[in-house]
């Protein structure tokens, strides 16, 4: 793509939004105008309503979650977890969701770039865009469809130097480019800063070593690029492909799918979502009528408010002896007058500055900016026919409270694509990255993790929930309370590992904002811990030994999230199970319990190592598996050593399978045949 086709397409989107962003910089103003005169007061209603709705919907804590997808298994979901946690800490995230939602709040639109990922520190590096220096394609709403987009940034003469002897730049005078800003950016800029009775330097930098580049992405031979240009599209700077590998597929009429190499390193957020339109809905668009229209109608009582203060007379010339003496009038001065004074000097009525009309017709309009966004007043009531009754507040509470919900889960959908694009740069760089540490800040200290870059070599990305920054208050009350009054009747229907997973994993997290809080209110048990460290052995289709002390229970459900299964895992589970079976046997006996038939069940538990070998196989044929004595290991020594490959994996028993096997009791007559052939080996 030469510099004139990066013309043409730039000057098509300035068009199409510079009227707009015009209106923007003078909305900018409305939130703090120092120059609005010494003897004028300004209204505070978008500086008031914008913060408040800026407050429901930001929040500065982790608020996503991978969830398992296609052939990826729980490990890897925890490592992205553990990843993303320690990561939005390092990329200083919660700084850049504030300037993200600031934009997208005010503006209606929210630009988050992703194009630059540090292999050295093994992190991407986000940054938000200024949208009154971006422009995107007119004829296109969905991002990653648009043809191009641009946006400005400001280089001085010494970066520019230092990337060109980097190999970065292309090879040309940097004294020839055209320097300073771009003047309509700098009207922008100049607006902006006269509000706040800042003093406008010059357009160019006294030393002219302040450049505005063009950072143009668009086609070329139908790949994506980046390009960057002068000010003046004289020539290209800089060109370079998106390589990402994380583009979507083009679908064809018939279902075929064209797959892209990239996808734009851009995401969108916006506030108001308006579907299939190019231009958004702002907080500023709503609140900017009404914010003017209060500020004229206080400086209107402001002024009768001052002519209160100073009260105007009406006076007969040929009553009031001396009219000096009259305009000149002090306290406590007589002032004569021939004939009645009521009929020689009298004040002017004048209408009260703040009418009840008038105080009322400013609540209704603060009422008509409020609740469109959601932060009305719940206990207020313009209509003036006297107090809200509680119920009354509940519900204007409760519309709140929806509204607000509402908006921060439309603001999700570009924060879910953010992870999204995180998760690929991680894979794009997998190989060449091979491990990171990620440290998780908690209530006990800082924990750390090495994360094997092995797990983001996927076919398919993983899902991403996003929780609500601002999650409907009304709704978290109700659940609350139910779940409160609920709580009794749990008690005594749970038995106790599932009244502590419902308290861990339900009730307290809908109490507690921080996760680690709840994991020291109940740690892991040792029989968590030591069913996780079984299932290492499981993976690798090692049997571990199952004790009579075990809580067969959580061994069970730990167990079952082993992924993928193997016939180890299968065995092991049905041991737990059997053993689990028997203890409960054993209970009811103990406490008189009669089984269907009216006799008293008996039963014992004993471990499976140390049944013997036609109990081991009838167990296992219990468990629809069917397996052979193997023979006895000859233990080779050399020079008093023994021969380690003569040793067996582990004190338990080692299942010698077919990979291929999924279910171990639908394929009970093959596995025997396999073990025993394996064996025979």
């Amino acid at each position: 793509m030469d510099t004139p086709q990066i013309q043409t397409k730039y000057q098509e989107s300035f068009n199409f939004l510079q009227l707009r962003k015009k209106r923007q910089a003078e909305q900018l103003k409305l939130l703090s105008n120092l120059r609005r005169g010494e003897q004028n007061i300004s209204s505070t209603l978008i500086l008031t309503l914008f913060n408040r709705i800026m407050s429901n919907t930001y929040d500065d804590k982790m608020q996503v979650k991978f969830l398992p997808s296609q052939g990826i298994n729980q490990d890897q979901i925890n490592s992205y977890n553990i990843l993303a946690q320690s990561d939005y800490q390092e990329m200083g995230k919660a700084k850049l969701d504030y300037d993200w939602t600031w934009d997208t709040l005010f503006f209606g639109r929210g630009f988050m770039e992703t194009v630059r990922f540090d292999t050295k520190r093994k992190i991407l590096q986000p940054h938000v865009i200024n949208p009154l220096n971006f422009g995107y394609d007119p004829y296109i709403e969905e991002v990653q469809s648009w043809r191009y987009y641009w946006k400005w940034i400001t280089k001085s003469k010494d970066e520019l130097k230092l990337l060109q002897k980097a190999g970065v730049l292309k090879d040309f005078n940097i004294d020839s480019l055209p320097s300073g800003i771009e003047p309509y950016l700098w009207q922008y800029k100049i607006t902006r800063d006269q509000a706040r009775d800042a003093v406008a330097p010059p357009i160019d930098s006294v030393d002219a070593d302040v450049y505005q580049i063009l950072e143009f992405y668009g086609h070329k031979d139908g790949e994506k690029w980046v390009f960057w240009t002068d000010k003046n599209f004289s020539k290209v700077l800089y060109e370079r492909k998106l390589d990402f590998d994380d583009g979507d597929e083009i679908i064809a009429p018939d279902g075929t799918g064209v797959k892209k190499n990239s996808n734009w390193p851009i995401i969108v957020k916006e506030s108001f979502r308006v579907p299939h339109s190019s231009v958004p809905v702002s907080v500023a668009d709503l609140l900017e009528d009404k914010h003017r229209a209060k500020a004229v109608l206080l400086n209107l009582a402001y002024i009768a408010a001052k002519d209160q203060a100073n009260p105007l007379y009406w006076y007969d010339p040929a009553k009031v002896q001396d009219v000096a003496q009259f305009l000149s009038r002090q306290i406590n001065q007589h002032i004569p007058v021939e004939g009645d004074g009521a009929l020689a000097v009298g004040p002017i009525q004048k209408a009260s500055a703040m009418t009840q009309d008038l105080i009322s017709f400013i609540q209704m309009m603060d009422a008509e900016a409020e609740e469109p966004i959601g932060t009305g007043k719940p206990m207020q009531n313009a209509s003036g026919k006297g107090d809200q009754t509680a119920t009354q507040a509940a519900l204007d509470q409760q519309l709140n409270d929806v509204a607000q919900s509402l908006q921060s889960k439309v603001m999700q959908f570009g924060e879910q694509e953010f992870w999204g694009q995180w998760f690929h740069r991680y894979a794009k760089h997998a190989d060449e990255l091979k491990t990171k540490m990620a440290n998780i800040v908690g209530v006990n200290g800082v924990t750390t993790h090495i994360i094997d870059m092995k797990d983001f070599n996927t076919d398919y990305p993983p899902g991403v929930l996003v929780y609500s920054a601002k999650e409907a208050e009304y709704k978290e009350l109700v659940l609350r309370r139910d779940l409160s009054q609920a709580l009794p009747v749990l008690i005594q229907s749970m038995d106790a590992d599932g009244l502590r997973n419902f308290y861990k994993h339900v009730y307290w997290p809908k109490f507690l904002q921080d996760p680690s809080l709840i994991d020291v209110m109940f740690p892991k048990t040792m029989d968590e811990m030591n069913a996780e460290a079984e299932n290492e052995q499981l993976a690798d289709n090692m049997m571990p030994d199952v004790k009579e002390t075990d809580n067969h229970t959580t061994h069970i459900y730990t167990h079952m999230m082993l992924e993928p299964k193997t016939w180890a895992g299968w065995t092991h589970i049905h041991w737990h199970q059997e053993l689990l079976a028997q203890q409960l046997a054993q209970q009811q006996k103990q406490s008189g319990g009669q089984g269907s038939d009216g006799k008293n069940k008996v039963s014992e538990s004993i471990s499976y190592k140390d049944l013997p070998p036609e109990g081991q196989q009838q167990m296992a044929q219990q468990a629809g598996i069917t397996i052979s004595t193997p023979p006895p290991l000859d233990k080779q020594t050399q020079g008093g050593q023994t021969n380690d490959k003569a040793k067996p994996k582990s004190s338990g028993v080692t299942i010698n399978i077919g990979k291929e096997k999924q279910n171990p009791k639908s394929a009970a007559s093959p596995l025997k045949t396999e073990v025993v052939s394996n064996n025979a080996k």
